[in-house]
Formats: C-alpha cells, structure tokens, sequence
C-alpha cells in the first residue's frame, strides 16, 4: 500500500471544502509568484478538527496567504474566536480581505500586514494556537515568539515540516532547509512542548505546551 495512495483516498474523502475556501483555494494557485502555498484540504481538516478538540478562543497565523488555513480554523472555533492573521504581501493581503469579507467573519478575522517577525514583536497575546506557515529560515524566530506569546495547555503548530522530503533525506542544500531542522530540533528538545510531526501533506508539527 502505496502512501501516495492512501493520501488520495483520504482526499477524495475530506474533499474541497465549502464554496468560499474553493474560491480561495483558486485564488491562492493564481498567486504562487507571491510565494502563496496553501495547505491542502486534509491538512485543513486536521486544523479544524484541532481547534474543535482545543476549542481555541485566538488563534495566530504567521503567513496567512488568501486566508485558506484560517478558514479551516475558524470552522472549528466558537462564534467568539478571533484569528490574528499575518501576511507579508500587499497583494495578497487584500485577496485575504476579501476572503474574509466573503465569509462574513469582519471583526472575528484581523489582519496584519507587514514583516512577520516586525508584526511578531509588537503583539502580546497569550493565544491558544499559534500556526506557523511562512520563511521557513525564520522558523526558528517564529519559535521563540511563539513561546514568548503562548501559555501552558497551547498549541504551535508549523506546516512544511518534510519540505519535499528534503528533512527525510537530510539535505541542507535546499533553501529553507536549515530553518526547518533547527525547528525540529529544538521542539523535540525544549522540555517545554511535547511534539508530534504528523505526515499529511508536505507535514505539521504539532506541539502541545506542558509549561
């Protein structure tokens, strides 16, 4: 049995999702040139069940794109959460408005358009679940803000974890690659987190804060 294989099955199972996310989910492929990868829908459904067990009340996202993850969180949270979202590029900032217009969720869903780590340091927090998905050579920064804006019984979770099967295979030489095994590294050695990687998609890394 084939992994490929199980992964379309699961697939065709979970399927698209409802008819804002396929928009969004459309628009994101349309603005690849502005480095807009959105998680697949199995990755999606796995954040919305997360948030449904976690039953988060804010959430972070770090590196929003069209809104895509956040549209998978929101459907697991409360009508009283609210999702902070970070999106680097103009462009695709306003692309995220819309889909946020689109869904009805003004007010629930605030965005934050600007560097990551500038947007990072001047938020407060604490959040129940922070998603990390954005310059995998920063992951290890977004780590420590993570930390620094999360309490005990949290969540982080990061996208990209197998970067292509580049982590599985060791190699440093891909961009990116040294970000994403410092991360790992330090997730599965901070006595703080109890860590996970989970092999959906290109992977999550979940980690639950213990203290």
């Amino acid at each position: 049995m084939r992994y490929e294989d199980v992964s379309e099955y699961v697939a065709k199972l979970v399927g698209k999702g409802d008819d804002v996310q396929v928009w969004v989910g459309k628009r994101s492929v349309e603005l690849r040139e502005h480095g807009v990868y959105a998680i697949d829908p199995t990755r999606g459904r796995l954040l919305e069940l997360l948030a449904r067990l976690g039953s988060p009340k804010t959430v972070l996202e770090i590196g929003s794109g069209a809104g895509y993850s956040a549209l998978w969180f929101m459907k697991g949270m409360g009508s009283d959460g609210t999702l902070d979202a970070i999106e680097y590029n103009q462009a695709v900032a306003k692309v995220l408005e819309t889909a946020v217009k689109k869904a009805g969720l003004e007010g629930r869903i605030r965005i934050h358009n600007g560097p990551a780590l500038s947007v990072l340091r001047d938020l407060q927090g604490p959040y129940d679940f922070v998603f990390i998905d954005a310059d995998k050579d920063e992951y290890p920064d977004y780590l420590d803000e993570a930390i620094r804006l999360t309490q005990r019984g949290s969540m982080i979770i990061a996208d990209n974890m197998l970067w292509g099967g580049a982590m599985v295979r060791g190699d440093k030489r891909r961009e990116g690659a040294r970000g994403i095994m410092a991360y790992t590294r330090r997730i599965f050695n901070d006595e703080r987190l109890s860590s996970l990687i989970v092999p959906l998609g290109d992977g999550l890394a979940i980690s639950y804060r213990l203290k």
